[in-house]
């Protein structure tokens, strides 16, 4: 900003130095000379984003041009000369033109800008994809007025805001520390009248900050450009000459791309600098309670991440992984870590990639792979490419048998790797999405590893379709076998009931047959041969005829004998049909119990009634619970048949190991 508002100065100078009166024709002085000294005035305000002033100076400078071109016009030189001095001051038009082009397109760039910001403002409530969209085109808007205006740190400290939103903490970094080079160009320029016009009046000469550290070797394909970063010293150098606006997110994106060094050195520098009471009101009030809350979040995250580095390391991962959690809140200022990791605010960054990828390791450890599915996940949210978040999630569906992604994964990760070591110069071997562990960084160890597991992967899916198929081919055999033995009972049912259609089921039919046999031709329940109109039991009246055949026959009984028997045999049978009567209204209190409505129900789980991840004792409590209850020999109701063949079936998928395996992976 400084260098351009110097230039800019300079070419007012320079035109209080022209003569109003030159040589008619003259490209040293006159109106052709203030035409070229204004259109390189409107540049440098343009560049310095003083956009109202670079407009006019367009302006003049146009009217200027065309007043020498009036002027040579009218001279009587030579043609030969005439048309130079045309072609130059055709040229000045031209070049005042583009610059106007460049004042609208700045312009629109920060009317959209305005605009974004504007209903970002006033729309407070909306999605994080919505936020997030509106983020992306408002960033775009400000790249647009930066490469017009280059030297606006208006316009540097919201593309650091809006990259701040985005959570691109290495991308916004990068910018800052790109900034801080351009300023160290001009250490030394603002001397004698340009004095006044320095932005930062008591900062030394950057020691170990080069000014084209980010332009030598563009090309070099182990240093990329995008990759490069301030030694702790060069930041030191940087951060004196970054505006106070971008400080406070400049040292949170050193903390959260794990730049601790950086960070302290960073910090400490600005506390020391703005305490001096030699410069001090020279960078304006700096408030230093976000400097020392920046310098207490990087104390806790460097100490809690190290200890849970340590009970990692020490086997003890639960509480690893509460110590990773715990410093994934400091950002977030809450005080519990949600574990449904992609329900958590993250902050972004290397940091935080790191930490859940890290407590994906303790969950695996763990045999806890659900979670650690969505720690990985929460992890390639932030940076997409992280290959070790990429394998680890991988890993994590094969252990939970969900083959197809864990065979995505896998394939992922392998088709990185190949195309970086194919083209290592391109963009996609940098991984600007991923800084710190790209796909050119893999070992050939892991790389063979990585699709060895893949081939692992397919076995197991191949295996759990044929299990499927024959599943598939063993439960259509058991269907077509039941409806067989279905359509034969169905058969056997009808011939029985035109065999004796008067006759129903149960105990009262069957006594009832035996007492039409028992009443013989005549139609009345009694013998010829008892001796007491049928009352008699037909053991008595045997009796009878054994002492008449002997002759030694007893006297025979009287009549209040015979009475008596008469009235005996009446109770036995009245208690009889006592006996009956109490059955028949058991067997109405006794309803059995009705089966479930499972027309609805395709989960095996829910027919047994367990949750997926029951053991297999359970699921044989459960099966054999179920088959007491709706036995058809058991429960006579309608549908228990259909039950009892939902339940076996249920049982022969989850009994069996490798057909759950299986159904489990169709079920996802």
């Amino acid at each position: 900003t400084g260098a351009y508002e110097g230039a800019s100065a300079d070419c007012h100078r320079a035109l209080q130095c022209t003569e109003a009166n030159a040589t008619t024709g003259s490209l040293e002085s006159g109106p052709a000379f203030r035409s070229k000294i204004l259109c390189r005035m409107a540049r440098a305000l343009l560049k310095a984003g003083n956009i109202w002033e670079a407009d006019k100076a367009f302006d003049s400078a146009i009217g200027s041009a065309k007043e020498a071109l009036q002027l040579v016009a009218q001279s009587n030189a030579g043609a030969e000369e005439t048309r130079a001095a045309e072609k130059i001051l055709n040229q000045s038009i031209t070049d005042a033109t583009l610059g106007l082009s460049d004042v609208k397109r700045y312009r629109d760039a920060l009317d959209g800008a305005t605009k974004i910001t504007a209903d970002n403002a006033n729309n407070k409530g909306m999605s994080v994809a919505a936020d997030r969209r509106n983020s992306v085109q408002l960033l775009m808007f400000i790249n647009s007025a930066l490469s017009v205006s280059p030297g606006s740190m208006e316009l540097h400290e919201r593309r650091v805001n809006a990259l701040a939103s985005l959570k691109r903490w290495a991308e916004l970094g990068n910018h800052c520390e790109r900034l801080a080079a351009e300023i160290v160009k001009t250490d030394g320029i603002f001397t004698d009248d340009l004095a006044p016009l320095n932005p930062f009046p008591d900062i030394k000469a950057a020691t170990s900050l080069k000014p084209d550290f980010f332009e030598r070797n563009p090309d070099n394909a182990a240093d990329p450009v995008a990759l490069r970063i301030l030694s702790p010293k060069a930041v030191c150098d940087a951060v004196m000459r970054l505006p106070n606006g971008i400080l406070p997110l400049y040292l949170r994106s050193l903390r959260l791309e794990e730049r601790y060094t950086e960070a302290a050195k960073a910090g400490a520098s600005i506390e020391m600098h703005v305490n001096n009471s030699k410069h001090r009101g020279t960078r304006g009030i700096v408030p230093l309670a976000w400097l020392s809350n920046e310098r207490d979040k990087l104390r806790r995250t460097m100490s809690w991440k190290e200890r849970g580095d340590t009970l990692f390391r020490n086997g003890d991962y639960e509480r690893a992984a509460t110590k990773y959690a715990a410093c994934l809140t400091i950002d977030g200022d809450v005080s519990q870590y949600n574990q449904n990791a992609l329900e958590n605010d993250d902050a972004g960054g290397r940091l935080h990639a790191v930490l859940h990828c890290n407590r994906a390791a303790c969950l695996m450890a763990l045999k806890r792979y659900r979670e650690a599915v969505k720690e990985c996940t929460a992890s390639l949210r932030i940076h997409t490419h992280y290959m070790k978040a990429m394998l680890r999630r991988g890993r994590c569906f094969a252990r939970i048998r969900q083959y197809e992604e864990a065979v995505a994964e896998y394939e992922r990760y392998i088709r990185l790797v190949d195309e970086a070591r194919k083209s290592p110069n391109s963009a996609g071997s940098s991984n600007a999405a991923c800084t710190f562990d790209r796909p050119i960084d893999i070992t050939d160890a892991e790389y063979l590893k990585a699709k060895q597991e893949l081939a692992d992967a397919r076995k197991s899916t191949d295996a759990a379709a044929n299990n499927a198929r024959k599943q598939n081919q063993s439960q259509k055999k058991a269907k077509q076998q039941q409806s067989c033995k279905d359509s034969n009972i169905g058969k056997a049912a009808a011939k029985s009931t035109a065999k004796h259609p008067q006759e129903g089921p149960g105990r009262d039919n069957a006594y009832a047959h035996k007492q039409q046999e028992q009443a013989g031709p005549g139609g009345a329940n009694q013998r010829d041969r008892d001796g007491f109109g049928g009352t008699a039991r037909k053991k008595t009246a045997t009796k009878k005829k054994e002492f008449s055949r002997g002759g030694n026959m007893p006297e025979g009984p009287s009549g209040n004998d015979g009475i008596q028997n008469q009235q005996k045999q009446q109770q036995q049978h009245q208690k009889q049909e006592k006996r009956q009567r109490q059955h028949q209204k058991q067997q109405q209190q006794r309803k059995p119990t009705p089966p479930p409505n499972l027309e609805n129900v395709h989960c095996h789980y829910e027919v047994l009634g367990i949750a997926r991840t029951a053991l297999i004792s359970d699921i044989k409590k459960a099966y054999h619970k179920m088959c007491l209850k709706y036995h058809p020999d058991k429960n006579i109701e309608e549908g228990a048949a259909d039950t009892f063949h939902r339940i076996k079936l249920a049982y022969e998928v989850l009994g069996d190991e490798k057909k759950r395996t299986y159904y489990d992976s169709r079920r996802r």
